[in-house]
């Protein structure tokens, strides 16, 4: 079953907080709750929700974010997963079309442990760039 606006929206106010309550849904997108309860029972046995998650503060910790971008020669992404279940800092990693080959998305304590990473990288098969980029401000974060 495809999704409605009704769907959107209760989707909306769970990614901007996944402790909404039902009855608050209810009143925002003016269905019942039972109703409510309903769709989202669906939204979930059919995976278009699949968890809930709780976001962080880190802008009062002295974390470091960055991405790095990959390219190989040849493609080698699917060999490189190994490497990357080894680095706990690394919080997403994708696949992406374009002049690189894999994006990384990493958070760390400290700029020493960065270099570390990088490093690591150096020596992965097939690797023929990395390129470093600081993330300097969230702009958006729903992850």
């Amino acid at each position: 079953m495809s999704r409605d606006r009704f769907d959107e929206k209760i989707v909306a106010l769970l990614v901007d907080d996944a402790r909404i309550s039902i009855s608050d849904i209810s009143k925002k997108v003016n269905l019942s709750r039972p109703a409510v309860a309903e769709r989202i029972r669906r939204l979930e046995s059919n995976n278009t929700i699949t968890g809930y998650h709780a976001h962080l503060n880190t802008r009062g910790n002295t974390t470091i974010s960055a991405y790095f971008c990959l390219t190989f020669s040849p493609l080698n992404c699917d060999e490189i997963e190994v490497f990357l279940l080894q680095i706990p800092e690394v919080k997403l990693a994708h696949s992406i079309s374009g002049d690189v080959d894999l994006m990384l998305f990493v958070e760390v304590t400290h700029m020493a442990r960065l270099n570390e990473i990088r490093t690591k990288m150096d020596g992965w098969p097939n690797i023929k760039k990395v390129v470093t980029h600081m993330a300097l401000t969230d702009r958006v974060n729903r992850i």
